[in-house]
């Protein structure tokens, strides 16, 4: 009994032993899946990877702009076009298109690319062991017993398409069919190898087959590509096509010794590109568009803090600067860097710090009574003589120890300048305007938008429109810079609203309160025509000589500044991310800028220098960008190519000086739509500080941590403490820079020259150097 029982019990197993069709499943099979990894092709190394490509370009087939969604229909008409090119075999196409599935059925279901039989894609691995696969392509690869060669064909689709997962946005497929019998090297594998590490390792020869208009520009290309790739492999450069930037010759490291040294290499380096930073302003597809946006963008950002400073300016020099002075000073200064400037892309401006220091020489001018104009100009002659030395001492080496933490908080401090001259902007002006009449003046209807004393007005209603224009500027261009990212419109009309999301808001308010609002009398920034500009050089002969020992010093302390912001701003513009290709030049745009600031000190024009946002954001808007998933399911966005152009800095400037000639119609934009600007300066400052992210994880629930590389990585505790250090140094910084004591702002240059030291000598006392070098990515 027992024992017919156990033939019972498995007899109920059996059914799952044996293979039964049934209606739903009328096929069912097992499929062997494995993952094999390969390195990527070297064509410097090896042979046949040139050769893959040159065989292609003989006879190729392309096929542009498919419409198709499913695999099938796209394999088909690929081996349809590989038939009709090289004359395959009718039974052999077939045997081709069936190839590359697991299934044999040729319908409407194969549409994932788990369906088909061999694959390759692009895996990029991060230091913190995350993958992430590259979605933009995909490689299939067939292999029949009855061909004798190999086919290539490859295909650009109109649209991205989701195929499954790992696989959500491909534009381009590539098929090989290869001999069964075949030499290793010239596998279907190893020939798929090679066009698989063409379209992984650069993105901007994926984004030239994008924009191709037909196969001939396709196929040009591609042969372009072949002949600079032959090129490297004759000079024998030891270039590995691995997804890594090539270490620039820009990043060598000198010493003081090699005098003059890194301004030769600067020089050598920039000069074969000087031509095609002018003509890669203009030619490529939407480069005209991204230029004019750039040009009103930079139009804008640099006029409208000229204005702002000036009225600074004007204030703490008693007029010796103003307005018209920095407008001046912008257009001559900008000009002649974009033209001679080793990175075109640097941004020069007068800045805040700059202006605090200004303030700093009134101060002791007055203090000692020591003629102003004099002591401004020896005070910069110093300046320039210092930022020589460092530059042709080779002193830029120094910003190798410069770290992302580092400059985080200097761009921190920056953003934070921005933002908080708008905020007491408009505490200033409600402190002014919005006031109400005492109860023994209420029967004064009079009194309402009056005046009685210069320091007291009843005009809240000028408070509030104050409040609504500066908002309402930032609301607005804020909204448009981030417009691409929504559904509405097409695609180019977005990447448009966004280009011209600055100069839109700043021109929409500008309206609003000037004539919309125009009953609503504001008071205009502080412009006086005739006594504008005098152009003469100050006499320093009648200073003593504890003046020029001062202005030596104060000299030196300025250049330590001009030292920090011009180089932290050359390190931002020539992050790798930005994937610039004609190197950088600090020693050299070091004694650009020294020449300028001479030139501007003899004649009392305010001081420039490379500028953070500005710098990073004209990167940003020459650059064409693409949108990344990650493998965990967040969208960033990747700059794929930068327009590497001197025009937008010699056209925007060229537009700022000719603004010389109507200062006084500047003064129908309100001083609230300049703050807006700060503020848009400011916040859009914050985006991307990786400080400010860290920062806002101490208010953050855990379970809501974004997986960022040093979520994942670093001990929470260990990220909190080193966010709370670059916290205390930020505090320190800003009472050197923001409170209102000369000895103080004095030694502000030195202080963040100090930062250095802290991060590579203290900090590393109290937190492990692996920890610091993961935060610092």
């Amino acid at each position: 009994m027992s024992r017919k029982n156990s033939l019972s019990d498995n007899s109920v197993v059996l059914p799952f032993l044996v293979h039964e069709d049934n209606a739903d499943f009328p096929r069912t099979e097992l499929v062997v899946k494995t993952r094999k990894t390969m390195p990527l092709k070297s064509f410097t190394d090896e042979v046949r990877a040139c050769r893959d490509l040159e065989r292609f370009l003989k006879t190729p087939t392309i096929l542009l702009d498919i419409p198709h969604t499913q695999l099938y229909k796209i394999m088909e008409e690929m081996v349809t076009k590989l038939q009709k090119n090289l004359d395959m075999d009718e039974e052999i196409a077939i045997q081709a298109t069936q190839g590359f599935f697991t299934s044999q059925h040729q319908d409407d279901t194969l549409t994932s690319v788990t369906q088909l039989r061999q694959t390759i894609q692009g895996v990029k691995y991060r230091s913190q062991g995350q993958t992430e696969f590259e979605q933009s392509w995909l490689t299939t690869v067939c292999v029949l017993p009855n061909i004798k060669q190999s086919y290539v064909g490859i295909a650009r689709l109109r649209h991205p398409v989701n195929f499954g997962a790992n696989c959500e946005e491909v534009k381009f497929v590539v098929v090989v069919i290869s001999p069964q019998k075949q030499k290793f090297t010239k596998s279907a594998v190893e020939i798929g190898r090679t066009f698989s590490t063409l379209l992984m390792v650069d993105v901007q020869l994926r984004l030239q087959l994008t924009e191709a208009e037909d196969e001939a520009q396709f196929k040009d290309v591609l042969e372009k590509y072949l002949h600079q790739l032959k090129d490297r492999r004759c000079h024998k450069e030891d270039v590995e096509m691995s997804g890594k930037s090539e270490n620039r010759e820009g990043d060598k490291s000198y010493s003081w010794r090699d005098v003059g040294r890194g301004v030769y290499d600067d020089l050598r380096r920039r000069l074969p590109h000087y031509k095609s930073d002018y003509v890669d302003g203009i030619v490529g597809k939407n480069t005209i568009s991204k230029l004019l946006a750039t040009v009103l963008f930079l139009y804008f950002a640099c006029l409208l803090p000229d204005i702002a400073f000036g009225t600074l300016y004007q204030e703490s020099t008693g007029g010796k600067l103003n307005v018209f002075t920095c407008i001046l000073s912008q257009t001559f200064g900008g000009l002649m860097f974009a033209i001679f400037g080793g990175q075109p892309l640097l941004i020069m401006l007068t800045t805040a710090p700059l202006a605090l220091y200004v303030k700093v020489i009134k101060m002791i001018s007055s203090t000692f009574t020591w003629n102003f104009s004099a002591m401004y100009t020896m005070v910069g002659i110093w300046n320039a003589i210092f930022l020589l030395l460092e530059a042709f001492f080779n002193l830029s080496f120094l910003m190798k120890y410069s770290t992302r933490s580092t400059e985080e908080i200097f761009g921190f401090f920056i953003a934070l300048a921005f933002t908080a001259d708008a905020v007491t902007a408009t505490i200033t002006d409600f402190d002014l305007n919005y006031n109400f009449p005492s109860a023994t003046d209420v029967n004064s209807t009079a009194v309402i938008g009056q005046c009685p004393t210069a320091d007291l007005c009843f005009r809240p209603v000028n408070s509030i429109l104050y409040l609504v224009l500066m908002l309402g500027t930032l609301w607005l261009g804020m909204t448009l810079l981030h417009f691409k990212n929504s559904p509405y419109l097409s695609a180019r009309k977005r990447e448009i609203l966004a280009d011209y999301s600055l100069p839109i808001s700043v021109v929409t308010f500008a309206f609003l309160g000037s004539f919309i609002f125009r009953d609503i009398k504001s008071e205009p920034f502080y412009y006086n025509k005739e006594t504008a500009f005098e152009l003469s050089v100050p006499d320093v002969s009648n200073l003593p000589v504890v003046a020029h020992l001062a202005a030596m010093g104060l000299g030196l302390c300025l250049s330590c500044l001009f030292f920090v912001d011009q180089n932290v701003s050359g390190a931002f513009v020539n992050a790798p991310q930005n994937k610039l290709r004609k190197g950088s030049a600090y020693h050299w745009d070091l004694v650009v800028v020294a020449l300028i600031n001479t030139v501007l000190s003899i004649f009392n024009l305010p001081w420039l220098h490379a500028a953070l946002p500005h710098s990073p954001l004209h990167v940003r808007a020459l650059a064409d960008t693409e949108q990344h998933v990650t493998s965990i399911g967040t969208v960033h966005d990747e700059i794929v190519r930068v327009r590497e152009t001197r025009l937008s800095g010699i056209l925007s400037h060229l537009l700022i000086g000719a603004s010389l000639f109507f200062v006084d119609i500047l003064q129908y934009i309100p001083v609230s739509v300049l703050q807006g600007l700060f503020l848009y300066l400011g916040l859009s400052s914050f985006i991307g500080n990786q400080m400010f992210e860290r920062m806002l994880l101490i208010f953050t629930e855990e379970s809501s941590y974004s997986p960022t590389h040093y979520v994942r990585n670093v001990p929470q505790r260990t990220v909190h403490m080193f966010t709370l250090v670059q916290f205390i140094q930020l505090i320190v910084v800003s009472v050197f820079g923001f409170v209102n004591l000369y000895y103080l702002k004095m030694i502000f240059p030195v202080i963040l020259l100090l930062l250095l030291p802290i991060r590579h000598k203290i900090l590393p006392k109290f937190i492990e150097k692996k920890y610091l070098d993961i935060m610092d990515q």
